[in-house]
């Protein structure tokens, strides 16, 4: 099947996920100058959250900088930890009315507001690689539903399919300008005690591939406050989070969904 879609790739060597966003990430390299020396602090940062979290894949297997920079490649430019997890398993949320959760076990996650924007072109063709992608205007939807600004989010939790995912989104959000990802980055802005924390449980890359549901989900338990070892609070010496903003991405950043949550 995937030979049949992509007829035209494959003749040449070029087909999946990763050969399509390995494109976008060498685009940006070229255009504002990104690159691993950005992306090895979104995989580190990331593996730090999932040693907290024993339900992650890489629980018990710290990475380092050095780890990072001697694994093999996938597809240039990406190394095996700028790439996602192949996980098999299931996640679910239960979504109802805020009346509705009053009565449940679990105080709620509220949802605040969401916004999705799908450029949609062939990657071949597409120009929003290097930004904006879908993210801009998604965010800008769901901010406006929401009735907050950017200051005002406590989290984030990024569909982190590789690295240079992590770093679009955020950008098109704003949190950074084009370029800006390895200073933003450097400081552990978004590990564990940072003031930006981001993808708590591990993300994709380091606890469990399971699509838009693994921020998602994350979002809502860290709002619950049932994420143990990796709460964000105290535990982690972060703040305790009141919003957390999510975010889910598909095809090549063809399409783009962001959901903004908060505490009951």
């Amino acid at each position: 099947m995937l030979l049949e879609q992509n007829t035209d790739d494959a003749v040449f060597g070029h087909f999946g996920a990763v050969a399509g966003y390995s494109l976008a990430a060498q685009r940006a390299m070229h255009t504002f100058r990104t690159g691993q020396e950005t992306w090895k602090y979104i995989a580190v940062g990331q593996r730090k959250w999932a040693n907290l979290n024993p339900a992650a894949f890489m629980y018990d297997r710290p990475l380092t900088f050095e780890d990072y920079y001697h694994a093999r490649w996938i597809v240039e430019p990406f190394r095996l930890f700028d790439t996602c997890l192949m996980t098999d398993g299931g996640r679910a949320i239960v979504i109802t009315s805020a009346e509705r959760a009053r009565d449940l076990k679990h105080n709620p996650a509220l949802i605040m507001g969401m916004g999705q924007h799908n450029p949609s072109d062939e990657v071949h063709q597409a120009h929003h690689l290097t930004g904006p992608t879908g993210a801009k205007r998604a965010s800008e939807m769901a901010l406006k539903m929401s009735g907050i600004t950017l200051k005002e989010i406590d989290a984030c939790e990024i569909y982190d399919c590789f690295t240079y995912t992590v770093e679009i989104t955020l950008q098109d959000y704003g949190f950074f300008g084009p370029g800006e990802g390895v200073e933003w980055f450097r400081d552990g802005k978004t590990e564990p005690g940072g003031s930006m924390p981001v993808n708590t449980s591990g993300g994709q890359l380091s606890e469990a591939y399971y699509m838009g549901l693994t921020p998602l989900s994350e979002a809502a338990m860290q709002l619950m406050g049932r994420c143990g070892e990796r709460q964000l609070g105290p535990a982690t010496k972060t703040k305790p989070p009141e919003i957390i903003l999510c975010s889910d991405n598909g095809g090549i950043l063809q399409t783009h969904t962001c959901i903004i949550l908060r505490r009951a």
